[in-house]
């Protein structure tokens, strides 16, 4: 016997929990990625690069371009990180990137 065919609700409904879906496993999967978290923070040579860094990364969500609205330095997990407080201009969603000066660590 065949399936009952959808309301145009329920098939909304049906569509909005596969969407939430995908943005809960993209918010994972930023995670992994380097500078959104403080122990992935991306090494920079200096202060003046962060913002630049940060606008260059695309919003996990949507790929969409991130506005800095606050870059400050604050201690995390026992290290001086800059912190950048980004919002994606597409989608809205809020993040904090992470940024550690003075290079990458050679062993």
């Amino acid at each position: 016997m065949a399936k009952k065919k959808l309301s145009a609700r329920a098939a909304r409904r049906a569509g909005d929990r596969e969407a939430e879906k995908l943005t809960r496993d993209l918010e994972r999967l930023a995670l992994l990625e380097p500078g959104h978290t403080p122990g992935r923070a991306i090494a920079l040579d200096a202060a003046s690069q962060v913002e630049v860094a940060a606008r260059s990364i695309p919003c996990p969500r949507c790929r969409g371009a991130l506005r800095v609205e606050d870059h400050t330095a604050e201690t995390l997990e026992g290290a001086r990180l800059r912190v950048a407080k980004v919002a994606c201009s597409a989608c809205g969603a809020g993040r904090r990137l992470y940024f550690r000066l003075g290079g990458p660590a050679l062993n």
